[in-house]
């Protein structure tokens, strides 16, 4: 008979799940619960096919692909510029209503995935998808703008559910020892569908060198793409025991406090921006747009890894590089956009197409932005896992920083319906900046040197290796001599 495989690390569901947890390597379980199982009875009880759904690999492409279908696509119809749309306003009332309804489930979205399950949250999530796509195909071809605003509250609904789900599975199913290649195909996933989102849009819309909105027949791949998440949904294992208490005191904690104004702003910029790409570039330039900036996107993000990564530096040494570098980025990015857009209010360019002279010049700060931007983003995550405790405090964090995040979208988009002009909106991004740096710098300077859930499970491991050996009697002998000697030397 095979050596039986040890349980997977504390707090994650192959913990709880004897099956998933045959995908594991090495780890320990909870406490002093024995959470070994025997392999080969597992395959002699399990189907082939059982097998390969509940990998730990498996499960991971699942969630890849529904991140791609979901909200990797609707990342690409917002990078369109006003959603695509002839003009923004319709647009930004719509994601402002979308953004403020999901904002309340992910309040409380933690009780709530842990009341319906993660897998039927995710069910819930992907059937909402197709929603989105539908909405834009229908206002764009028939000029139906109140389907359009009809469906944001549902679509926040199950997007809410979405993505509280999928950020306790993917923190939970990853193995340790593989945890970086999976989180690395998760976050491809999400970029790859912006890319090819922008891919369909550009190959839609090459022609038309006027403003105005994309073409109609442009949403359709979309819609079809959206729907193939649900699928793949209904093949998730559910996660059983995935605790999610203390929401109110995640909320109510100093790391959330000092970091909310950060949060807020990190995801401010897209309502905008988005606006300013829809009111000053052609349909063609806006689709250009929406391929090649998720691209440079990525490189950003894994540069913002490569400085967090530094070998050398104290974590919290890195977090203050990584810190600073953000903030210097986006202030000549905004210093370039706002220059722009007071020339753009003096006089109205139109739609600016590639071909233009000055193309360039007006394009780069929305480029530029949609690089820097989600560096703010990316950072967030990683200095609030720096404080986790648990697989637990990061499935909360995730949860309250989607929620704080929603709010920051909702009141951005809903600044760019209420004003045409980008300006206000602009100025209100630059403020947050400002607001958000004393919050954000106290919590750098607190960081700690090594994450304190690494520390727990090292000194764990090193307790549990000392039970092992003191439950052997030629260990224990020979920790007693040894004891016995240092005793003698000391006295």
């Amino acid at each position: 008979m095979e050596n039986p495989i040890q349980g997977p690390p504390p707090g994650t569901h192959a913990a709880t799940d004897p099956h998933l947890a045959a995908g594991y390597s090495h780890g320990q379980g909870d406490g002093d619960v024995d959470l070994t199982i025997d392999r080969a009875q597992y395959k002699a009880e399990t189907p082939l096919w059982k097998r390969i759904r509940q990998h730990s690999l498996t499960q991971m492409l699942f969630i890849s692909v529904q991140a791609f279908c979901g909200p990797a696509l609707s990342d690409a119809i917002s990078g369109l510029g006003g959603g695509g749309l002839a003009t923004p306003k319709t647009s930004n009332i719509r994601f402002a209503l979308d953004q403020g309804v999901e904002a309340i489930v992910c309040l409380f979205g933690a009780v709530l995935v842990n009341f319906i399950g993660v897998k039927w949250s995710l069910v819930i999530g992907a059937a909402s998808f197709p929603l989105l796509g539908a909405s834009y195909y229908c206002n764009s071809q028939f000029n139906n703008q109140w389907f359009l605003i009809a469906t944001a509250p549902f679509t926040g609904t199950g997007f809410g559910f979405w993505n509280i789900a999928e950020g306790a599975y993917v923190m939970s199913i990853a193995p340790e020892a593989k945890r970086g290649k999976y989180l690395a195909l998760w976050i491809v996933s999400r970029n790859a569908g912006q890319l090819v989102g922008g891919a369909i849009n550009l190959a839609k819309n090459a022609e038309k060198n006027s403003g105005g909105g994309i073409d109609p027949s442009t949403y359709i791949p979309f819609i079809v793409l959206e729907a193939l998440a649900l699928p793949f949904a209904f093949g998730i294992c559910e996660m059983k025991d995935v605790e999610m208490r203390y929401i109110v005191k995640t909320y109510l904690s100093k790391i959330i406090y000092c970091s909310f104004i950060f949060i807020i702003w990190s995801y401010f910029y897209n309502g905008p921006w988005s606006t300013y790409l829809a009111l000053y570039f052609s349909v063609r330039a806006r689709a250009l747009s929406s391929l090649i900036c998720p691209f440079f996107c990525i490189i950003g993000c894994f540069g913002l890894g490569y400085v967090t990564d530094l070998k050398g530096y104290s974590q919290r040494r890195r977090a203050q590089f990584g810190f600073w570098l953000i903030i210097v980025l986006n202030v000549a990015v905004y210093v370039w956009s706002l220059i722009m857009q007071v020339r753009f209010v003096r006089n109205d360019p139109g739609p600016i197409d590639w071909s233009d002279k000055r193309f360039s010049e007006a394009f780069l700060p929305y480029f530029f932005i949609q690089t820097t931007g989600p560096l703010a983003q990316v950072y967030t995550y990683w200095i609030l896992s720096s404080f986790a405790e648990s697989g637990q405090d990061n499935v909360r964090f995730s949860a309250a920083l989607k929620a704080i995040q929603c709010v920051g979208n909702a009141i951005a988009f809903g600044v760019s319906a209420a004003d045409s002009s980008p300006l206000t909106g602009m100025i209100l991004n630059c403020a947050l900046m400002v607001a958000c740096i004393p919050g954000m710098w106290y919590i750098t300077n607190k960081t700690p040197d090594r994450i304190p859930a690494d520390v727990i499970a090292e000194e764990m491991a090193l307790e549990a290796e000392q039970r092992k050996k003191m439950e052997d009697p030629d260990k224990k002998d020979a920790l007693e001599e040894v004891h016995t000697r240092e005793v003698a030397t000391l006295a």
